[in-house]
């Protein structure tokens, strides 16, 4: 027995200063009090140890259904995760050509207006 890094013949020093000190009827109390208050704490202790056994149990088993049911889905594999991304690359392109278009059309539209204003006031 090795409690706190107290032995048998430390423990037996203790328990003798103890009784010497608050008298054997005290020390009678305080013992069982000692003794009332460590089986509480064990008692608290395999509990919490037999919840947080529980709670690991039932999070290994909804992590294990969880894997099962991806692995039973239809959805497309990861794999298509690269093909996904060139598609989208291929629209983005395709619409900023269509940006690119429009911006010019009205580039060029801007520049026939000033040109007939230009002729206009020519004219005057």
């Amino acid at each position: 027995m090795n409690f706190l890094n107290v032995g048998p013949w430390e423990l037996a020093v203790i328990l003798i200063i103890a009784i010497l000190l608050v008298g054997p009827r005290r020390a009678a109390e305080i013992a069982r009090t000692i003794g009332h208050a460590t089986s509480q704490m064990r008692r608290l202790s395999e509990e919490f140890l037999s919840t947080i056994q529980v709670e690991l149990q039932a999070t290994g088993q909804e992590a294990r259904q969880a894997l099962e049911s991806v692995a039973e889905s239809d959805q497309e594999p990861i794999a298509s995760i690269p093909d996904e991304i060139q598609a989208t690359e291929r629209e983005t392109r395709q619409v900023m050509q269509e940006i690119i278009e429009d911006v010019e059309t009205v580039v060029k539209g801007g520049r026939e207006i000033e040109e007939a204003q230009d002729e206009e006031a020519c004219r005057e």
